[in-house]
């Protein structure tokens, strides 16, 4: 079943259209239309769930149409540079805003994002506001990394965006092959990327899918697919009892750097793992590929690397395909998730509770309990304690 996936703009070619706006071709001799661009992601911005990319594009293009000391004060003008710069960064490597908490140097690192940008927010937030000269050498480098961070890889996107009437997703699994190409090796590169510059290309492929499940209805199941039917996570040539350490530690900060970008796509993940369990056609116990794609379904489902992102995960599905396609694997997902379940909403045992129960007020407690650590592991604080009884509790 396709996802509704909601954006402010119409057609994809109204973005392209913004884009070519703040970034006008060389070429072009029109009147300048970034002030008209601006208007049009404001309007964008009262409609929601616009990408910060966009309005972080447009808040440092208005603060250069302000830099006209002709009509502003310069204090004005650093002021709004400054109030500019410092939301495009903080909404980038803030951790409040973006699940676990790390420093915003390391999310900064993550992103590939130049720590000079973080270091400059530090100082315009806590300090005196830079020099004139040092604002706009910043808005324009901004502006820059935005173009390679996002502008540039909507012509990507646009790609993935079917006619309305074309159900196939083979094009839009092309296309993220093609992306798959840069962390799998199959790009031609002489030798492995060091450890830094893998994390900037794993961050900017993952971007990129992270684009492809937001412009199109097939992306998240066109890259959940390949992932897992091209043996990206499982190779096809794993022995029986093979361990995927190595495979978790490779692939666990690219999937939820994609999970951050797009929660859903961790559900469609999830679903098409499940599928092969379920629909495979040798789902016997001595079948080397359906032990690793459970074991990676065991991994997401227990282990504390997928603790903050397991809120996400909706397993309806991945029960009722298990339920209804019993076989080796299937079975034992089943009770993983049972397990996982009963983890999440915090009833022990996993038995019921009824009316009469006198240890419901306990477990209620040890629920909230769970759900506070979990708000505290991405970054939350609780300033009071509250009792969350149901009605009719007393």
């Amino acid at each position: 079943m396709s996802k509704v996936i909601f954006t402010p703009w119409k057609e994809q070619s109204e973005l392209h259209s913004v884009r070519d706006h703040f970034y006008p071709p060389l070429t072009f001799d029109g009147p300048d239309m970034r002030s008209r661009a601006c208007a049009t992601v404001a309007a964008w911005k009262l409609r929601g769930n616009l990408p910060h990319p966009v309005e972080a594009t447009a808040l440092l293009t208005d603060a250069i149409l302000h830099d006209d000391a002709k009509k502003n004060s310069i204090f004005s003008i650093r002021a709004t540079y400054s109030a500019a710069f410092c939301r495009f960064v903080t909404g980038l490597v803030d951790s409040k805003l973006h699940g676990q908490r790390k420093t915003m140097f390391q999310r900064a690192l993550d992103l590939g994002l130049p720590a000079s940008f973080v270091e400059l927010r530090h100082e315009a937030t806590h300090r005196e506001l830079p020099s004139l000269t040092v604002l706009r050498n910043a808005a324009q480098r901004s502006l820059e990394w935005l173009w390679d961070y996002y502008w540039a890889k909507i012509d990507l996107s646009a790609g993935f965006v079917p006619d309305r009437a074309d159900d196939d997703i083979e094009p839009v699994k092309t296309a993220v092959r093609a992306c798959l190409a840069q962390v799998t090796g199959e790009t031609g590169a002489s030798e492995p990327p060091r450890k830094k510059r893998r994390v900037q290309v794993l961050s900017g492929v993952a971007t990129q899918l992270v684009s492809v499940c937001n412009s199109s209805a097939k992306g998240t199941a066109a890259v959940s697919g390949v992932l897992v039917e091209d043996e990206v996570l499982v190779s096809g040539g794993r022995k029986l009892g093979t361990s995927l350490d190595d495979e978790f530690s490779r692939w666990d900060y690219f999937l939820q750097a994609i999970v951050e970008g797009f929660p859903a796509f961790l559900t469609a993940l999830v679903e098409a793992m499940v599928d092969v369990l379920a629909f495979a056609r040798s789902a016997t116990k001595e079948d080397a590929r359906c032990e690793g794609v459970y074991m990676w379904l065991d991994h997401i489902l227990c282990s504390s690397q997928w603790a903050s992102k397991r809120r996400l995960l909706s397993l309806a599905y991945a029960l009722s395909a298990c339920e209804q396609n019993a076989n080796h694997w299937t079975d034992m997902l089943k009770e993983r998730i049972q397990d996982a379940d009963n983890g999440l909403s915090g009833s022990p045992g996993g038995q019921k509770r009824s009316g009469k129960d006198t240890n419901t007020p306990q477990s209620l407690h040890t629920g909230t309990s769970h759900d506070l650590d979990s708000l505290k592991d991405m970054g939350w604080e609780v300033v009071d304690t509250w009792d969350s009884r149901p009605l009719g509790i007393v």
